[in-house]
C-alpha cells in the first residue's frame, strides 16, 4: 500500500503479477466496492491483470460526498481518486453504478457517478458501474439464528429493493460506462433470500460475505472480459 502522488489522504494497493499485466484494473469507491475483493482475486490471478485498490468507507466513487454530503474529507478523497486514475490511465475502472438499495425503492444513481465517469471518458478510460447490491434493512445472520435461513422474515420481496428499470435506465450514461447488474445473483424472481446455494449471503445488515463474493467470481469474470476484450 502507497499514498496517492497527489494526496497523503487516499491510499493505494495494488495486487498483479510480477511482470508486465495483460490489463489494469483501478477497482474504485466504498465499502460496497470493497466487497468484490474477493470475487476479483481469483479472476485477477486467472487471466494475469494488476488490481489497484482506491477504498474509503462510507464514500462511493462521486465528484460530490454522496452518503455524508459536504463531507470535505470525501470530497477531497474523491478528488484525489479521480487525479489518480488519470494518471495510472488504466484499462478500465471498477465502480458502482447505483447506491442505497433498501427497502422503499430508495436505489439511486447520483449525477456525481455519472459526472465522474463523463471526466474518464473524456480521458478515454473506459467504466465498469456495477449495481450495488441490495441492503434488507435488517442483520440477515441475527434473523436465521432466530428464525432459521427459510423463515419469511429473513427474505425481502424482491420488487420492495430493486426497481425496474434501475435508476440509470433514465439517465444520460456516457459511452464509456459498460453497466453491470448482478441483481438475479442475490435475488430471485420474488425473493432476496439470505442464503443462496447453500452460501450466506450477508454478514451484516448490508456487507456480503466474502464467501459468496467469491461464487460471483466467474459471473464477473465474463462481463470484464466482454469488456475488456481479454
Amino acid at each position: 500500500m502507497r499514498p496517492s502522488r497527489f494526496d497523503k489522504i487516499l491510499e493505494v494497493c495494488t495486487s498483479g503479477p510480477e511482470g508486465a499485466p495483460a490489463k489494469t484494473i483501478v477497482a474504485v469507491g466504498d465499502s460496497h466496492m470493497q466487497q468484490y475483493l474477493a470475487a476479483l482475486k481469483p479472476l485477477a490471478e486467472k487471466n494475469g491483470y494488476r488490481i489497484t485498490f482506491m477504498l474509503k468507507g462510507a464514500c462511493p466513487f462521486s465528484t460530490t460526498s454522496d452518503a455524508m454530503p459536504g463531507d470535505p474529507g470525501c470530497l477531497a478523497w474523491n478528488s484525489a481518486a479521480q487525479k489518480e486514475i488519470l494518471a495510472l490511465r488504466p484499462d478500465a475502472v471498477l465502480t458502482l453504478s447505483t447506491r442505497d438499495v433498501r427497502p422503499g425503492l430508495t436505489e439511486q444513481t447520483p449525477q456525481g457517478f455519472i459526472d465522474q465517469w463523463k471526466v474518464l471518458d473524456r480521458a478515454g478510460i473506459p467504466v465498469m458501474a456495477i449495481r450495488d447490491s441490495p441492503r434488507p434493512g435488517f442483520s440477515p445472520p441475527a434473523c436465521i439464528d432466530a428464525h432459521g435461513a427459510k423463515a419469511a422474515e429473513c427474505s425481502v420481496p424482491r420488487n420492495k429493493l430493486l426497481a425496474e428499470p434501475p435508476p440509470y435506465a433514465s439517465r444520460d450514461i456516457p459511452g464509456n460506462v459498460m453497466l453491470l447488474d448482478f441483481s438475479d445473483y442475490f435475488c430471485g424472481r420474488s425473493l432476496c433470500r439470505p442464503v443462496v446455494g447453500n452460501v450466506l449471503v450477508y454478514m451484516d445488515d448490508n456487507h456480503v460475505t466474502a464467501t459468496f463474493m467469491t461464487t460471483l467470481s466467474p459471473v464477473l469474470e465474463r462481463a470484464m472480459i466482454t469488456a475488456l476484450g481479454r
